[in-house]
């Protein structure tokens, strides 16, 4: 996410060996958000600085590490969902609500949230928008399939305006992304835009600029309507897949991925306790899935077989991390603060892959 990305890289290579010894020690921090809508939205900028989003046209701030959320809300969109929100930092965010039609829509603040402007409303009954990600001012959104096709809208101004591309990567009949986190979209250290869903297939799109759409079939579980791929976590060419059945909620699915210029390879890991719609990586070695049964973390050691480990029971539907520090959100307005104890550094590596 925007804002981050100077935070991440300059963290990056310590964060690489660090991340065992960090593993051991993750803490959970509830935190009162001053809402029991549902959050599906979580943005972090930094250890004191997220967003989060939601039900009700929902929009909350912390600049105090979660002391205090404010809310921020969007005027007069109550009737919206915004499943996704993207920060820049602590006074700028772009919000996305889903839904037929005008219910779709994207609006941008630059002024902490104390006013907010429409810069997108879609205007086509049959779109439906999902999930952004930004790489500086430069953002990607995925769209349902219309016309066969998954729509992928660009923006070059930090969502200001943004343009529908004529080309989005084709979808079987009854495939479709999932907007339950803001994260069924990624964009890779080397440049490629990943695309995932389900429904017909579980099924991973990729795109280099200058080339076409390729898709991979994974082994995850897919049903229409409800099962498939609800979250890609992407941390340098490598991504985590994160899915499962969202009626069945006990039935989870994942599985690793590594995108190279010409190819890719993909290794499948031990599904995590249920259905999980949101995941983020701090190394190659350590992530964190989120679900409404729960959280786990993937440890990956450098020797051995990646296993799924029990952080807490109580759900949450969407996380997001900026270096070390993380935050998740979920039903009844839930947040949480994810931290971990420092400890001296040891090596990590990444899961087994076949490439």
């Amino acid at each position: 996410m925007p804002a981050k990305a100077g935070i991440q890289a300059a963290v990056a290579s310590c964060v690489f060996f660090a991340a065992n010894a960090f593993a051991a020690n993750p803490t959970i921090e509830t935190q009162s958000s001053g809402v029991t809508v549902r959050l599906r939205g979580i943005s972090a900028i930094d250890e004191n600085t997220a967003w989060a989003s939601g039900r009700e046209g929902t929009v909350l701030r912390t600049l105090d590490g979660g002391q205090t959320w404010v809310n921020v809300s969007v005027p007069d969109a109550k009737a919206l969902d915004f499943r996704d929100v993207e920060g820049f930092d602590a006074s700028t965010a772009v919000v996305l609500s889903i839904g037929p039609g005008e219910q779709s829509r994207v609006y941008r603040t630059q002024d902490g949230g104390r006013s907010w402007t429409l810069a997108l409303k879609n205007d086509d009954e049959r779109a439906f928008f999902d999930c952004m990600v930004f790489k500086g001012n430069t953002g990607w959104m995925l769209g349902d399939p219309v016309d066969g096709r998954y729509q992928i809208r660009e923006t070059q101004d930090g969502g200001r305006t943004w343009t529908l591309w004529k080309n989005g990567p084709e979808a079987m009949k009854d495939e479709a992304a999932f907007a339950a986190s803001g994260t069924c979209i990624a964009h890779t250290a080397s440049g490629q835009l990943v695309a995932v869903g389900g429904g017909a297939a579980a099924r991973v799109h990729h795109f280099m600029y200058g080339e076409i759409w390729s898709a991979d079939e994974t082994r995850m579980q897919h049903r229409i309507p409800a099962a498939g791929i609800f979250s890609i976590a992407t941390i340098g060419d490598d991504a985590l897949l994160v899915g499962g059945d969202f009626e069945n909620e006990t039935q989870g699915s994942a599985a690793w991925m590594w995108f190279g210029r010409k190819q890719t390879s993909m290794d499948p890991l031990p599904p995590p306790r249920g259905y999980r719609s949101g995941a983020a990586c701090f190394s190659k070695s350590l992530c964190i899935a989120v679900g409404p049964t729960g959280v786990d973390a993937l440890d990956s050691p450098a020797e051995g077989t990646p296993t799924w480990r029990p952080l807490s029971d109580v759900g949450y539907d969407a996380i997001d991390r900026a270096g070390m520090t993380a935050w998740a959100s979920g039903d009844k307005g839930r947040i949480a603060k994810i931290t971990f104890a420092s400890k001296a550094p040891q090596a990590a590596a990444a899961p087994t892959s076949t490439r």
